[in-house]
């Protein structure tokens, strides 16, 4: 079955020979990793430290990451840290103490969910290291409110990365006016339909 993805990310999608009927609309997260590095880059950086939640998305960003600094040369990792699936109490504050031990690394490149994101945030906050770090963050973070609420301080002078958007004139008009009498082709139009309605046909 074709399928057609509006947000998965991971690059080892991109293989035809195991994923031949499956395409995308975004780019895979080994081009936000070029682009995190790039940025790094700019700004004159050639000492970070990574973090990434346990998983497919962080630990690939992560791993992409590391190989396009490698391949671009002049940047050094002081220390990759993994954020487990099911964070322990003292998880985040821990986190905050390892990257302390490179404090010299600033620069703290983020691979991580919105979740995570906001625990690290409040964790470097409660350790009264606002402003401390500088993060770079990826997709996951884009340009969501929801990691930095109330953790402002935190979370200033943060770069996110966020693959271009642009609205397909006439989508939105088409979309919503597709109903049960215009919209036969599609299979599966009428359990979107009974669970967009609550209702039974």
């Amino acid at each position: 079955i074709p399928q057609i993805s509006y947000a998965s990310t991971a690059p080892e999608l991109s293989d035809p020979g195991r994923y031949e009927y499956f395409s995308r609309v975004v780019p895979p997260d080994s081009y936000q990793a070029q682009a995190m590095v790039d940025v790094v880059r700019a700004l004159g950086w050639s000492y970070v430290s990574t973090l990434a939640s346990e998983g497919n998305y962080g630990e690939s960003g992560v791993e992409a990451f590391v190989q396009s600094s490698r391949e671009a040369g002049g940047l050094c990792i002081a220390q990759s840290i993994k954020i487990p699936r099911e964070p322990r109490p003292g998880e985040f504050a821990k986190v905050i103490r390892r990257l302390m031990e490179t404090s010299t690394a600033r620069g703290v490149v983020l691979f991580a969910n919105e979740d995570d994101i906001r625990r690290v945030l409040e964790a470097a906050a409660l350790a009264n290291l606002s402003g401390h770090f500088s993060w770079v963050g990826s997709d996951s973070w884009g340009a969501k409110m929801a990691p930095v609420q109330g953790l402002e301080a935190a979370a200033r002078g943060a770069i996110t990365i966020l693959p271009k958007r642009a609205s397909v004139p006439g989508f939105d008009e088409y979309f919503t006016s597709r109903s049960l009498e215009n919209n036969r082709r599609n299979l599966w139009f009428h359990e979107f339909w009974e669970d967009d309605f609550n209702c039974r046909l």
